[in-house]
């Protein structure tokens, strides 16, 4: 931040009161006292004597007369320190500044002296915090969006790992029934070996129950192989199951832990847009 060192009056000193000749001469250490870039300017009754411009605040008010709603004039007539903004629509920049009237020895009102600083880069961070904590509310809604989501899934995830474990049962249940079948085969298959047996001994007059026993066998090897296949396919179908079970266990825990870490970042964005908007409303007290 560049600063005059030296103040420049705007007409003869003969004409200017000695205080404020004296506050004149200080107006730049006035202003490097000031930690920020700002504008210093003094005033008699009637004009600018003195102003010491600011990068930020280029104003050219040399010499320039007072009018009624200017920060030097509303503080000489109030006759004590005024705060002031200015918009931009005035000298093109928004500044605020603080205004207080210089007395003489029988406190006579002579002039004044009032420092500025530009609103421009505070009104550019009020922006950016703005769109900043915008977004952080647009982001929250759609993690929360996200996480509500993240949630459905969860239970539909269990509900679908539990209508597995009732498939796993069922497909147990399958293989107990082919067991039975299995069973009656066999026992069929024996009774018409049995069957066969008896036909035969009784030779002429067994010989259509002969035929009858060789279905039964027929029937009995059919239901077997039938059995042998459903199982083999029960087994793969088990298999395939269980694979899924598993994959559906897997799916279910990342689903539970992108839950849960998305209420986390949920949490964690709320208290980033919070402490975004106390720095906005710290940055309204200091406007």
């Amino acid at each position: 931040m560049e600063k005059q060192s030296e103040a420049k009056v705007d007409h003869p000193t003969d004409e200017i009161h000695p205080l404020l000749q004296a506050v004149v001469h200080i107006a730049p250490l006035i202003q490097q006292l000031i930690p920020i870039d700002s504008m210093v300017g003094v005033s008699d009754r009637q004009r600018v004597i003195c102003n010491l411009k600011a990068q930020d605040l280029p104003l050219d008010i040399d010499n320039i007369k007072l009018n009624d709603d200017s920060p030097l004039a509303q503080a000489m007539k109030a006759g004590e320190l005024t705060r002031c903004y200015t918009p931009a629509e005035v000298f093109g920049v928004p500044f605020k500044s603080l205004s207080v009237p210089i007395r003489d020895e029988i406190g006579q009102i002579i002039g004044g002296i009032a420092a500025a600083i530009s609103l421009k880069q505070q009104n550019q961070l009020d922006n950016s915090i703005k769109t900043f904590a915008d977004t952080s509310d647009e982001i929250v809604a759609t993690i929360e969006e996200l996480a509500a989501s993240a949630q459905e899934l969860a239970v539909e995830m269990e509900y679908l790992e539990k209508m597995q474990h009732e498939m796993t049962e069922q497909v147990k249940a399958t293989d107990t029934m082919l067991n039975f079948i299995n069973n009656v085969a066999a026992n069929t298959n024996l009774l018409g070996l049995n069957a066969s047996i008896e036909a035969a001994r009784a030779g002429e007059l067994g010989k259509g129950f002969q035929v009858v026993a060789t279905e039964i066998r027929k029937m009995a090897d059919s239901s077997s192989n039938s059995v042998k296949h459903i199982r083999e396919t029960t087994e793969l179908l088990q298999e395939k199951v269980k694979m899924i079970s598993e994959a559906t266990r897997r799916v279910n825990n990342i689903t539970h832990s992108q839950a849960a870490s998305t209420q986390e970042i949920s949490a964690s964005i709320t208290q980033l847009a919070g402490l975004v908007k106390e720095m906005e409303s710290n940055a309204r007290l200091m406007s």
